[in-house]
């Protein structure tokens, strides 16, 4: 009996000291789940690297003339007082261009700088679309150990299968990538030329081959697949990973049908087709995503931006119907310009609730990362945004990242500066 009680008496002492060891509380907050619930004063609290427990508040409101309760914080815990703000999951960015030019030219210059932006606009985990391979992984190793404060990288390994002269070449290609460390396979075009090109016998060769040897190993494919015909053609091979929703035509329900069946996702891009303002000019030009002249400089410009039209329309296809609809931009400038080009892109089609279904769990669906990504749950890591605007009343509200936790680390914290909580705050010069 002795036994059982001195049992009882530790487990309660193991369970009181868990409590206490929390190292971030976020309190008094609006929490937006990402399943669809919405809890308008909770609490999340964090144990190193997870969330261990989200919460409505019981407490009721402090009696109008009654002091309030003081608060003891117990030592090396950080309590946000979460007051007439926002938490989500922090976002997720599932293909964008972030490495390039000579190592140490990257490292000692624009490094640093692209991303703590990315953090300031509130991305905690970001794939790389395909630069510099070695680049890529070299960011990804500085992040984790530190050295750089920025989003987790994941880094990718591109190459060209259409140079490829054998299959043999193309298998050894993804065995190097996957034993390089590298996430993914990145930006693997099929057909390398758009439509109206048809693929050649050796890149659908060499496609088949990656994908089979991809699977064999285990490391995924970014695809560039931008019809509804090559789309579907990618599918139905065997593609899961397809980082741009289709565009060169209307996408019809049997195709989206056939794309859902085969269990591929689509990342979105939208903002890809219609045009920048303030980015690349203060003039009130129009522009593509590259500073290019807008129609004219768009990518295999089809016809005088109808682009602008089809990707978010064909996007919604796509989320009717059922395929793992997730976020990207496919973007080089600043991220939040480029959050807010995507997500008002997103909002001709699309709901608030829909758009943060897109940016949370189906973003860390499409990564393979819904185990701990994606959501504010217990037991996921602790990526969080902590927003001063309420997203549920218009997307400009995403792009008010005051706060930024990832893996329980805050790794930004705007608090009580001049510009914070405020839509569209860009980096001081």
């Amino acid at each position: 009996m002795k036994l059982l009680m001195g049992a009882a008496v530790a487990a309660l002492l193991a369970g009181l000291a868990g409590q206490a060891s929390a190292d971030v509380v976020i309190s008094n907050a609006r929490i937006i789940v990402g399943d669809g619930k919405v809890i308008e004063h909770g609490t999340v609290t964090i144990q190193g690297e997870r969330i261990v427990s989200v919460a409505a508040d019981a407490a009721p409101a402090p009696t109008p003339g009654r002091r309030a309760p003081k608060v003891v914080v117990p030592a090396g815990q950080t309590r946000i007082d979460g007051t007439g703000l926002t938490v989500m999951a922090g976002f997720i960015d599932a293909h964008r261009h972030l490495v390039g030019g000579p190592a140490a030219q990257f490292f000692n210059g624009p490094a640093q700088a692209r991303m703590k932006e990315l953090l300031e606009a509130g991305f905690t985990t970001v794939q790389e679309g395909g630069g510099d391979n070695a680049l890529s992984l070299e960011l990804k190793k500085r992040v984790a150990s530190g050295e750089i404060k920025g989003p987790r990288i994941l880094a990718s390994s591109r190459w060209n299968i259409s140079d490829m002269k054998t299959e043999a070449e193309v298998r050894a290609a993804v065995r190097a990538a996957k034993d390089s460390g590298a996430d993914s396979i990145a930006e693997v075009h099929y057909p390398a030329k758009e439509p109206p090109n048809p693929p050649t016998f050796v890149e659908t060769r060499n496609f088949l081959a990656a994908l089979d040897e991809s699977r064999k190993v285990g490391i995924p494919m970014q695809i560039h697949a931008v019809s509804p015909a090559s789309t579907v053609e990618v599918a139905v091979m065997g593609g899961k990973m397809l980082i741009h929703t289709p565009h060169f035509d209307w996408l019809k329900e049997s195709e989206a049908d056939v794309i859902r069946d085969a269990g591929a996702q689509v990342a979105s891009c939208t903002g890809f087709g219609p045009p920048v303002f303030d980015v690349f000019n203060k003039d009130n030009k129009p522009t593509f995503r590259d500073g290019k002249p807008w129609p004219q400089g768009i990518v295999s410009n089809e016809g005088q931006g109808r682009e602008g039209g089809l990707l978010p329309i064909n996007g919604r296809m796509l989320f009717d119907h059922g395929v793992n609809y997730a976020y990207c931009t496919d973007t080089t400038y600043n991220a939040t310009e480029s959050l807010n080009q995507e997500l008002k892109t997103l909002n001709l089609a699309f709901s608030i609730p829909d758009i943060i279904k897109i940016m949370g769990p189906n973003s860390a669906r499409f990564l393979g990362r819904e185990k701990d990504l994606g959501t504010v749950e217990a037991g996921k890591l602790a990526d969080l945004v902590v927003l001063g605007g309420n997203p549920l009343v218009g997307f400009w509200n995403f792009m008010t990242a005051e706060v930024v936790i990832k893996g329980g680390e805050i790794v930004l914290d705007k608090r009580g500066s001049p510009n914070a909580g405020k839509p569209m705050d860009k980096p001081q010069s």
